[in-house]
Order: structure tokens, then C-alpha cells, then sequence
């Protein structure tokens, strides 16, 4: 497989990625909504770090390279989507996210299991590849 297309089955990875927390950042986060009304309509926050995990797996396995770059885009895509919100909320709504560090310590916690996902996926191809050659053999 030449560089050309290796790099092409990342940017589709990483893309995904970034859509996966694009979506989770409209599901959670709800910028659609006023600030004072945001919390009260507030999904369940557990599905998030089961997602999330999900989504690194999937999205990691059968990469060799760069493998952890794809639960980095999904952290940079929600603090990326955070940060704009923030700047919104105090343009629009004079709203002052005065715990604005613990609010992205919050997501940063939320989103870490992808990069648990990450690293089942590394081991599973580890696994996979190490039984093809045992029964290759």
C-alpha cells in the first residue's frame, strides 16, 4: 500500500472522529438552548464515556500507525465546539463561564475512555495479528 493511501484511511478515521464528537457535543452540551434552560433538559451523562469508548475502538482498529490521534480529535473536536459555545454564551448572553477549567477537566474526564478504546483496539490487533502468524505457521 503506498503513503498516499494509508494517509487517506486516516483522514477518513480522524474525520469520523470529529463527527462522533461533534454529535456528542450537540447531544450533551445542547448549544441550541439558552444557557439557563441547558440543564434542565440534560441527557444522562454515562452514555457519553460508553460512546466514546466505542468509538475509539471501532474507529482504532486495524491502524498501524498515528493510532492515537483518533481520540484526540475527538477531545480537540469537544473542546473546539466548548470553546466556541463559551464565547457565545458571552457575547450573546453575557453569561461568565467563571469554572470554565473544570468544565473542560469535565469533558477531558468524559472523553478519556476513547483513548481506552484506543489502546483494546491496539491490543486486539496485537492479538489478531500474533494468531495469524501462530496458525500461519
Amino acid at each position: 500500500m503506498d503513503q498516499s493511501c494509508r494517509y487517506l484511511n486516516l483522514n477518513y478515521r480522524y474525520a469520523g472522529s470529529a463527527i462522533v464528537g461533534a454529535i456528542l457535543f450537540l447531544i450533551y452540551f445542547q448549544p441550541f438552548l439558552p444557557y439557563a434552560e441547558r440543564g434542565q433538559f440534560s441527557p444522562k451523562w454515562w452514555p457519553l464515556p460508553v460512546t466514546a469508548l466505542i468509538s475509539g475502538f471501532l474507529l482504532s482498529l486495524g491502524v498501524k500507525y498515528r493510532r492515537f490521534w483518533i481520540p484526540t480529535c475527538l477531545l480537540l473536536t469537544l473542546f473546539s465546539a466548548y470553546s466556541i459555545l463559551i464565547v457565545a454564551d458571552l457575547v450573546i448572553g453575557g453569561v461568565d463561564h467563571n469554572l470554565f477549567p473544570i468544565e473542560f477537566a469535565f469533558i477531558a474526564v468524559l472523553a478519556s475512555p476513547a483513548y481506552l478504546g484506543t489502546a483494546l483496539a491496539a491490543a486486539f490487533d496485537w492479538f489478531r495479528a500474533r494468531r495469524l502468524n501462530t496458525h500461519g505457521q
